[in-house]
């Protein structure tokens, strides 16, 4: 009874824009008069209203220019995980699979719906049932923006934890631009070099009214890790088996046929692959044993492609964002003495937005849209061991449509301003298998309401109160069968969770800007967590709605530039106490260890980021530049009882530039932290660990 979809053509829908800036932005982004100078202003557009200053901006939000991104190493999302407060790795299978969790939301790790939105500039990335995040290069990085707790109203399901915001640079309407990268580095244990290449060109068409701008690039990374055909006796059978590829390729044209329409069409394609999983048998050493010489890999081949649509008017704007995305990943898994288990996915899932929001000058601002997405996500899966063949294939079908809307007013001049939002969500969901088709439909409201006080532009508090929702994780007949045999009651499609945050937020700035402070305190309720069960059935494991639970914390920031001319200082952190209030009788009798007031499966107590920076001009034209930065991660509860130490990263970066080339020196994890991120049933220091000590030099020239 698997359904197959053929892909939807991307449809072409002209429709109108956010507006540069809101009035809203507009009250908040005036500059201290006696400044002669120009102060630095960090805006983002997470509120789909148009452009604002972050410092204005009511929400628990951080953002990373393009800039930052490179001077401080980052390059990919696991390397941005550790400057976000509260955000962690949840499960690594490969470059082509990994899920986050933040501030205690994702407990299920990769299965089911995300409950981390992620987007790519004005669309989803959204896999159907397995919440994996983008494997976005950051080369042509715009700028990030990060939005914490549940973001139900803008961002509806899957957002119950936050955002991810990618923002990709735009083609150059007017000059022609381009930037190159070239990358070599060791990583410890590996049996070669690492490599990468990366380049974007941005060509006008027709000044000012159309052109196209094409990014990509490829790495390559020898393995580390060694292999065991049998049992671990120091001797591998091979080595540096765990090597990975990454390729991609963005195109995108912007035309600007008048004044106020801006018409932008995106073609993304990523290839992560990866030879054996990020789980292993042990971390320090690095290996993976009982193979029986069989291959291993985790491999995922996506394509994207988007339109977005914007038009001004006197007052308003709208906005149509439309997407398409298919693509394919899977893993291959030995299994000692004799088997193995295969499980390949093939998502396809086409979404669209349509939202019209104020732009005008008065104390009035209001925002409303509709959403529809329809996807599906076949996947066949085998188990087979000696005596044992299971196969599993089955395919969840989702349709679903939603209406949402903010409105907010300027009270005493713009000096305290109210909102409030509502987003009314229909899903419905069909898991289909050789025997059965089951169908479920929810129906699902979240708000948000917020009080934000602004008496100076260097101070904003606001309290605020919102719901998230992550839609009921389906899974197929065989985890129900294996949780039954386990005396935990199981269904094929569980009840969705929902979350409700409150929170006060307070940010403050000198007046010159030197010094910024962030404070967040935040309490989030869970209902029916969904959570990764053990089954009866040997190798099958379900989900299940574990219980309810609340997650307390604070988040912190600061960024210091100091007397000390081209040296600033950066920390974040988050501490965060998140127990169960409930949990089902029947889970509890099965893993005992779980009950009201214990930690909640999944989480992290603390993590932290110091960062130090500091440029200075070594001639008329060259700058030298230096960057170190040192995280650290608490240790982690899991599902089967045992708690993964806390470890801890250093990163540094030591360059020159000038106005077109930059050469660094680079070193990621220089103490060689090896973990882990997961201890295996036995106590083993196994599962995924931060990749070994890794040094290099870096290359990039740019034309401006």
């Amino acid at each position: 009874m698997l359904r197959t979809r053929n892909t939807t053509a991307l449809s072409l829908v002209i429709a109108i824009s956010m507006a540069t800036s809101s009035a809203y932005a507009q009250a908040r982004t005036s500059e201290p008069e006696d400044k002669d100078y120009e102060l630095d202003t960090v805006v983002v557009t997470a509120s789909k209203t148009g452009a604002q200053e972050l410092q204005s901006v009511p929400l628990a939000v951080q953002a990373f220019s393009g800039e930052d991104l490179k001077v401080r190493n980052i390059n990919t999302i696991d390397d941005l995980i550790s400057t976000v407060p509260g955000a962690y790795e949840g499960q690594r299978q490969s470059v082509a699979s990994r899920s986050y969790n933040l501030r205690g939301a994702g407990g299920s790790n990769a299965n089911g719906d995300s409950p981390i939105g992620y987007y790519l500039d004005d669309v989803p990335f959204i896999v159907t049932n397995f919440g994996i995040a983008p494997p976005v290069r950051f080369l042509d990085m715009e700028r990030v923006e990060v939005l914490r707790g549940p973001q139900g109203t803008l961002y509806g399901q899957g957002s119950s934890g936050g955002v991810f915001i990618f923002h990709t640079k735009d083609p150059n309407l007017t000059d022609m631009e381009w930037s190159a990268e070239l990358e070599a580095s060791q990583t410890k244990d590996a049996v070669g070099d690492n490599f990468g290449a990366a380049a974007a060109v941005s060509v006008p068409l027709i000044k000012d009214k159309l052109a196209i701008r094409i990014s990509g690039g490829t790495s390559e990374n020898p393995g580390w890790a060694d292999e065991y055909f049998g049992a671990y006796d120091g001797t591998p059978d091979a080595t540096g088996v765990n090597g990975s590829k990454n390729d991609d390729v963005r195109i995108v044209a912007l035309a600007k046929p008048t004044d106020n329409i801006t018409l932008r069409a995106q073609y993304w394609h990523f290839q992560p692959r990866q030879d054996f999983l990020g789980n292993m048998a042990s971390v320090e050493p690095a290996y993976y044993a009982n193979t029986a010489g069989q291959p291993s890999y985790g491999n995922g081949d996506f394509k994207l492609l988007s339109f977005t649509a914007n038009v001004d008017f006197d007052n308003f704007s709208i906005t149509s964002a439309t997407s398409d995305l298919t693509g394919n990943f899977g893993i291959y898994v030995p299994l000692a003495p004799q088997g193995y288990f295969s499980s390949q996915f093939y998502p396809e899932m086409f979404a669209q937005e349509v939202r019209a929001n104020s732009t005008g000058a008065g104390p009035l601002h209001w925002l409303i849209g509709a959403s529809y997405q329809d996807g599906e996500g076949p996947q066949a899966n085998t188990l087979e061991r000696p005596g044992v063949l299971i196969n599993a294939d089955n395919n969840t079908i989702t349709k679903n449509h939603a209406v949402f809307g903010e409105i907010s007013y300027d009270l005493f001049d713009g000096k305290l301003v109210p909102l409030v939002g509502l987003r009314q969500y229909h899903d419905k969901r069909t898991f289909e298998d050789a025997t059965s088709s089951l169908a479920t439909e929810k129906d699902v409201t979240t708000w948000r309401v917020n009080l934000s006080y602004l008496p100076t532009d260097d101070l904003t508090m606001f309290v605020t109160a919102s719901t998230g929702f992550r839609a009921g994780i389906v899974q197929s007949q065989i985890q129900v069968e294996s949780l039954q045999l386990a005396g935990v009651p199981a269904q094929v499609g569980l009840e969705p969770e929902t979350s409700q945050n409150y929170e006060f937020g307070l940010k403050w700035r000198t007046p010159d800007r030197s010094l910024t402070f962030g404070l967040n305190l935040y309490q989030t309720e869970y209902t029916d967590l969904q959570t990764s069960t053990p089954g009866a059935i040997d190798g099958v494991n379900g989900f299940s709605n574990f219980g309810d639970g609340t997650s307390k914390g604070i988040d912190l920031e600061v960024h210091w530039d100091t007397p000390i001319e081209g040296l600033s200082l950066n920390a974040v952190g988050n501490f965060n106490d998140s127990n169960f209030d409930r949990v089902d009788p029947a889970v509890q009798a099965a893993l005992p260890l779980f009950k009201p007031g214990s930690r909640l499966v999944n989480t992290i107590e603390s993590n932290y980021r110091i960062d130090a920076a500091y440029t200075r001009d070594i001639t008329a034209n060259i700058e030298g530049f230096g960057n170190i930065g040192y995280s650290r991660n608490g240790d982690r509860l899991q599902s089967n009882g045992a708690i993964a130490d806390p470890y801890s990263l250093a990163n540094a970066t030591l360059g020159m530039r000038t106005e077109n080339y930059e050469l660094s020196l680079f070193g990621t994890n220089l103490t060689d932290e090896r973990g882990p991120t997961f201890v295996g049933n036995a106590g083993v220091p196994a599962g995924a660990g931060p990749n070994p000590r890794t040094v290099g030099v870096r290359l990039r020239l740019f034309s401006q």
